[in-house]
């Protein structure tokens, strides 16, 4: 008795192209960057799209989801626990003090 080869999850598959695609980085100046970055977030795209339509290429429009991300490390979760006033294991409470805070940024600076 032989096993059949299953095939991929077709979500899976969709990303074999992905796989196959090279990540090209560009050594600009930070002006150039920020007419790049600016652009796009007036576009609603991503940045790789700006690009991709800026040498002719074809851009699959995709929205982009509008959000902010960083990384934070266990240290950083005890100095925000502090500043808030919670526990570091106050994960979701540091996350939404955070939010009022850049808010609250964001309308000092508009």
């Amino acid at each position: 008795m032989t096993k059949r080869k299953e095939s991929k999850p077709k979500r899976w598959r969709d990303s074999d192209r992905a796989i196959r695609a090279t990540q090209v980085a560009f050594d600009v100046e930070n002006e150039i960057i920020d007419v790049v970055k600016k652009e796009a977030c007036q576009r609603g795209i991503a940045p790789s799209d700006m690009i991709r339509h800026i040498v002719g290429l074809n851009v699959t429009v995709k929205p982009v989801r509008p959000r902010l991300t960083m990384s934070l490390k266990e240290g950083d979760y005890q100095s925000l626990a502090e500043k808030y006033g919670l526990k570091p294991t106050e994960r979701l409470a540091i996350k939404a003090c955070m939010i009022e805070e850049i808010r609250n940024y964001a309308k000092k600076s508009s």
